[in-house]
């Protein structure tokens, strides 16, 4: 197991799906054998295996989340043009990267919100709405006034007053209780891809009216254990193999698996790397790769792995060099981005 240290957003983020508008094994059947099963057989095709908890990886964590307290009743500015880096510290631009950032409102206090971002386990129950900017590559902040919904401008300028002017006879939302979160994105579906995060609250005595979001807004501490996975085996050379994960019941940061929400599967190849390497350079995974075959999954819980695919066309099968992985992310709805579940692929005869 390695630990690290970087920069978080919150990940691919459940914020956005609280918009609600301030402006209102080898045998070839479904047994997972593993690379202890003696004399395997692997020339049967189609070929399928099922993952379970036991041959998951595991990632755990915590995030430290800056905290600032704005002036209240003000046209307030938000900053993300010192962003360099993201949640995993990987390079950002913060003009050609950043294209929608949010704000949204929460019924929790500030350590409330962290617990529950590190946890990946924001209720949307308990949020109070959500505007957006959506930067087109020309700028780099933006003033409160000028967020909307969903691209469309607000369409009473007094709604957004009932949230951010605590003297508001409207203003419902105490700031010991209640915190708003804002978040960097990259692409424009709300719920995925954030880059960075920050929390703050409102205060009439205050007289800070912007916050910047930097690389130091959200700080992630993590370790990757990849070694605790068993490994499947499957046959070298064919590319037709399908993992069903129906069978999980928890993923890797110890919540419930939710087979539904798996959108996005990769194959990974490293062919000089170890485990104990991967967990290093966990947050460079995909430029670290030799190969690199992913895929959207729109529903159900199995994928053919013959159907992932990269610029120069679709797997060809794992051989008996290097590491493969099989990853499986929830892109949409969740906080962490990291993969739910990296299954260890061994090859044999």
């Amino acid at each position: 197991m390695t630990p690290f240290h970087r920069s978080l957003p919150p990940p691919h983020t459940t914020l956005g799906s609280a918009l609600f508008a301030l402006a209102l094994g080898c045998s070839g059947n479904d047994s997972a054998p593993t690379d202890t099963d003696p004399n395997p057989t692997c020339n049967a095709e189609p070929f399928s295996f099922t993952i379970t908890d036991e041959t998951n990886y595991a990632f755990t964590n915590t995030v430290d989340v800056a905290m600032t307290t704005l002036k209240d009743a003000t046209d307030l500015t938000f900053d993300w043009s010192a962003l360099t880096h993201d949640f995993f510290g990987r390079t950002l631009d913060p003009l050609a990267d950043i294209n929608m950032v949010m704000i949204s409102l929460w019924e929790q206090t500030p350590e409330e919100l962290e617990a529950s971002i590190a946890r990946d386990q924001l209720d949307r129950s308990e949020g109070e709405g959500a505007i957006m900017t959506y930067p087109d590559g020309s700028f780099t902040s933006q003033n409160l006034l000028s967020f909307g919904v969903l691209g469309n401008p607000l369409p009473d300028a007094d709604e957004i007053w009932s949230r951010f002017d605590t003297s508001h006879p409207d203003f419902e939302y105490p700031q010991d209780q209640y915190t708003f979160l804002i978040t960097a994105n990259t692409g424009t579906t709300a719920g995925k891809d954030s880059r960075m995060l920050a929390l703050f609250n409102l205060d009439p005595a205050s007289t800070n009216t912007e916050l910047s979001l930097t690389d130091e807004s959200a700080v992630l501490d993590f370790t990757v254990d990849l070694e605790r996975a068993t490994p499947i085996v499957v046959p070298a050379g064919q590319p037709s193999l399908t993992i069903d994960w129906g069978e999980m019941t928890v993923n890797s940061i110890g919540n419930e698996y939710l087979p539904s929400q798996i959108t996005e599967a990769v194959v990974a190849h490293f062919s000089t790397s170890s485990l104990a390497e991967l967990e290093e350079q966990f947050v460079n995974l995909e430029e670290l790769a030799d190969g690199w075959w992913s895929g959207e999954i729109a529903s159900g819980t199995s994928v053919d792995l013959a159907t992932l695919g990269d610029a120069n066309g679709t797997f060809p099968g794992i051989d008996e060099n290097g590491t493969w992985l099989v990853a499986l992310f929830c892109t949409i709805g969740c906080n962490n981005p990291a993969p739910w579940s990296i299954t260890i692929l061994s090859a044999c005869d």
